[in-house]
C-alpha cells in the first residue's frame, strides 16, 4: 500500500469526522466537508511528482454496507 494510506489507517479520525481528509507522502495537507476544496489543496501540496491521497472520514452515526 502506500505511505498516506498506511497513514491513514493509522490516523485519529475523531477530529475529521464529517470531513474529507487530503494526505500526501502519509501527512495530512487539508481537510474540510467540502471534497473540491480539498482536491486542491492536497493537489496543490503534492506538487507534480507526488500522488494526493483523499478520503471521506465517515461520522459515528453511518454505516457502510
Amino acid at each position: 500500500m502506500s505511505k498516506s494510506y498506511d497513514a491513514y489507517m493509522k490516523l485519529d479520525k475523531s477530529k475529521y469526522a464529517g470531513e474529507f481528509v487530503g494526505m500526501c507522502e502519509g501527512e495530512v495537507v487539508a481537510h474540510s466537508t467540502s471534497l473540491e476544496e480539498v482536491y486542491r489543496a492536497t493537489k496543490e501540496a503534492c506538487g507534480p511528482t507526488r500522488v494526493p491521497f483523499i478520503a471521506q472520514v465517515l461520522t459515528a452515526d453511518c454505516m457502510l454496507l
